[in-house]
């Protein structure tokens, strides 16, 4: 049974509090749809097959899904001045998706 996050979500991707607003482009629709969302890019090490540490930006996003229905793999989201693919995502069930971003 989902959570009701619903208010919480409402107040989560404010612009005044932990969200930024966003340019999501589908590549299969016309036009373009400005949503509010959490992004991230932490550093994450990779196994690099060596013994220096190699670190990797893993960039993503933090979305209400409601506002990514239909949502697939080559769309784009255009986040500040910097363009991201979309390259996967999962739907948790409670109403919010997070999505794994490719830097253009």
């Amino acid at each position: 049974m989902p959570l009701p996050l619903t208010s919480d979500l409402a107040t989560i991707m404010n612009l005044d509090e932990f969200a930024v607003s966003a340019t999501y482009q589908r590549k299969n629709a016309a036009g373009d749809t400005v949503i509010n969302l959490i992004f991230d890019n932490e550093t994450v090490p990779i196994d690099a097959g060596g013994f220096a540490q190699v670190h990797q930006e893993q960039p993503r996003a933090t979305v209400r899904t409601s506002d990514v229905q239909g949502i697939s793999e080559g769309d784009q989201m255009l986040i500040a001045t910097d363009l991201y693919t979309i390259r996967a995502w999962i739907h948790d069930g409670t109403g919010v998706t997070e999505i794994r971003l490719e830097k253009e």
